[in-house]
């Protein structure tokens, strides 16, 4: 005969995939019971063994997913009822004192599935899952549900509803979840707003970039003013248009290019690469190709390597670092609507 015991966990639980990955442990321990959210905590019922029961309280805080941050579990006995199975449950309304994560820099499955010719997603450039993609930029509500987001109105096809409701996959209640057939899409405009009838606005956009352009390009949370980080015209106008004569921008590069513009230690490559994709300055080398004005007169440059799928598709059509700053002009807001931007 086993034992029942409910724990609550409290902490960043919420939109980090933190109730597949119980069931995944109660599947493992041979638990039975359910595990649901509750506004600012994870409620967890579970029947079987004391020595799964233990195992299961020990691997909480342990083996929680890398977005999750456990801050306490509260284990409490309740009686042994035995139901048949685990199961994850619908959340519930509760008290919210904590927040939803930040928005994460797409994973390397993702990645790898956005640069794979078979995948569903191949070149998708809102590609995301548990692990990654839009968290805070997109909700609306606690808890942390597809209805409280702003991905409310893309209704999922049969395949990523299947994903969507399959507690052993990567997607499961990825609130953000969706494909090419279901999802947002991606297109190109002129600077008075009309849509450009191009097949692959990628590419186009990394032509445009290459012959210097300057681009608004709408990210997770807002948007970047991008050019070719070489050109020093293109830098220039764009300076003169965001009316920032001297402060340094940032750049979007990849690892292999960060090593050709910058030396980096052990310790930045790790920061650079982190799920947070922070800018870092490094060390300028002597004689980086990059234009005079990203920088002027500053021995450090601010990187950040590519943190959404769009980001990584469009740095590879382009093949070279990126300006990428804030679009705002000088001392304004971030733009974040289309209307503002346009």
């Amino acid at each position: 005969m086993g034992e029942g015991a409910e724990f609550v966990v409290t902490g960043i639980v919420q939109g980090v995939g933190f109730r597949p990955f119980v069931w995944r442990l109660a599947q493992r321990l041979r638990l039975a019971g359910e595990v649901r959210n509750a506004g600012d905590h994870v409620v967890i019922r579970a029947f079987g063994p004391a020595a799964a029961l233990d195992a299961l309280e020990a691997a909480l805080a342990v083996e929680a997913p890398p977005l999750a941050r456990v801050k306490a579990v509260r284990r409490t006995p309740c009686p042994a009822a035995q139901p048949e199975g685990f199961r994850i449950v619908e959340s519930a309304a509760g008290a919210v004192s904590v927040g939803v994560v930040p928005d994460v820099a797409t994973c390397p499955a993702c990645r790898a599935e956005i640069a794979d010719p078979a995948a569903r997603r191949f070149r998708y450039a809102f590609t995301n899952c548990t692990d990654c993609g839009p968290r805070f930029s997109i909700v609306r509500g606690l808890p942390y549900d597809r209805a409280r987001t702003t991905m409310a109105g893309f209704a999922l096809c049969p395949a990523c509803r299947a994903e969507y409701e399959d507690p052993a996959d990567r997607r499961f209640h990825a609130q953000p979840v969706a494909c090419p057939a279901c999802g947002p899409r991606l297109w190109l405009e002129d600077g008075e707003g009309a849509a450009l009838p191009w097949a692959d606005p990628v590419a186009e956009a990394a032509r445009r970039l290459a012959a210097g352009g300057i681009l608004a390009v709408k990210g997770i949370g807002g948007f970047h003013i991008a050019c070719a980080a070489a050109d020093e015209a293109a830098v220039a106008e764009l300076r003169r248009r965001k009316d920032r004569p001297a402060k340094p921008l940032a750049v979007m590069a990849n690892l292999a290019m960060v090593e050709v513009l910058c030396a980096m230690t052990a310790e930045e490559r790790e920061a650079l690469s982190s799920p947070s994709a922070p800018i870092v300055l490094l060390p300028l080398r002597e004689g980086a190709p990059i234009a005079p004005s990203v920088a002027p007169g500053q021995s450090h440059l601010g990187v950040m390597l590519p943190y959404t799928p769009l980001h990584h598709l469009l740095l590879e059509a382009a093949g070279e670092p990126l300006v990428m700053t804030s679009g705002n002009r000088a001392n304004a807001p971030q733009v974040f609507e289309d209307a503002a931007a346009r």
